[in-house]
């Protein structure tokens, strides 16, 4: 137990991190430099590619890990790399196949907590995806207390069209962390935002235009209804 008088409490300082991209910043809000989020949305809509977005935005301040359980060192994955020129991160962001070259008795959690816990590990970390790790709750928990103050967690996740989770413990990781984003017709909203980001993101506009042509329309539309600011009459100082 630490108890902090308000005063005290008051005076904590926090890393907030710095989003140079106008659109992340205006999505994710004012972020710590490490917090937990759950990224998802149904296949094909988009939830990869905005993920790569994320971890190009993320390697400006600092090693970014891509932990590919369900593509693993695939073509699929090559593709939304290359087409968001990742190779301009080279010694920053890293591709793992967590399967690969797996020792025999050694299981997928502890041989990250081994990588993890090495000098100069990965500052953040993206899980694609957690319906394909098998962690369990408890696993979730134990990554979060040895790691979720000195590094980013971000878990892809599987869910229905309508954003609904296909499995409990995504459910489970998106009510304790801090951030939830659900992307959908290459379009990311904020579901859940405890930093105080409230704007979606579109990932891939063209895609996003065809897929959703009312979001588009709609924005057009508030733009135009909000009420100009009214510029003050200039004064001139008349001399007699």
């Amino acid at each position: 137990m630490k108890v902090l008088g308000i005063h005290q409490f008051h005076q904590k300082k926090f890393k907030l991190l710095k989003i140079v991209c106008a659109g992340l910043a205006a999505l994710l809000g004012k972020v710590p430099r490490y917090f937990v989020a759950v990224i998802y949305g149904f296949s094909g809509n988009g939830k990869t590619e905005f993920c790569i977005q994320l971890a190009k935005e993320l390697c400006k301040h600092g090693k970014v890990a891509w932990l590919s359980y369900e593509q693993r060192h695939g073509f699929d994955l090559q593709t939304a790399t290359v087409r968001n020129d990742m190779n301009k991160h080279n010694g920053k962001f890293m591709v793992i196949d967590p399967v690969a070259n797996l020792d025999q008795g050694v299981t997928l959690l502890e041989d990250l907590d081994k990588y993890l816990s090495r000098r100069n590990s990965p500052d953040y970390v993206f899980f694609d995806s957690l319906d394909y790790t098998g962690f369990t709750w408890q696993d979730y928990q134990y990554l979060k207390d040895k790691y979720g103050q000195k590094k980013g967690l971000f878990f892809l996740s599987h869910s229905s069209k309508s954003g609904r989770l296909n499995k409990a413990i995504s459910r489970n990781i998106l009510f304790d962390g801090g951030m939830g984003l659900f992307v959908s017709n290459y379009i990311c909203f904020p579901e859940k935002n405890r930093f105080g980001g409230f704007e979606p993101y579109v990932v891939y506009e063209e895609r996003a235009r065809k897929l959703n042509p009312t979001f588009f329309a709609k924005r057009v539309t508030d733009s135009v209804s909000k009420p100009k600011k009214k510029s003050k009459p200039k004064t001139t100082n008349k001399t007699k």
